[in-house]
């Protein structure tokens, strides 16, 4: 039991969780940024899709950037 082969040290992620970790994050940034967006577009009389286009680039960018610090890249 002391020398298991399929051990992993802590700092190891597994290719299923980091794929699913950076599919929730980009698409829960898109979606929940398109929305604010669509809010902010509507609030402030923006042309039609306008507040969900940037809505949706933030959150797209802001994922990125948290899937990378999570990452370490």
């Amino acid at each position: 039991m002391a020398d298991n082969p399929h051990r992993r040290s802590p700092d190891e992620h597994s290719s299923e969780g980091v794929a699913g970790a950076v599919l929730g994050y980009l698409l829960a940034g898109i979606v929940v940024w398109g929305f604010l967006g669509w809010l902010a577009g509507e609030f402030l009389g923006v042309p039609t899709g306008v507040g969900i286009a940037v809505g949706m680039m933030l959150g797209a960018a802001g994922a990125i950037y948290l899937i990378m610090k999570r990452l370490g890249a």
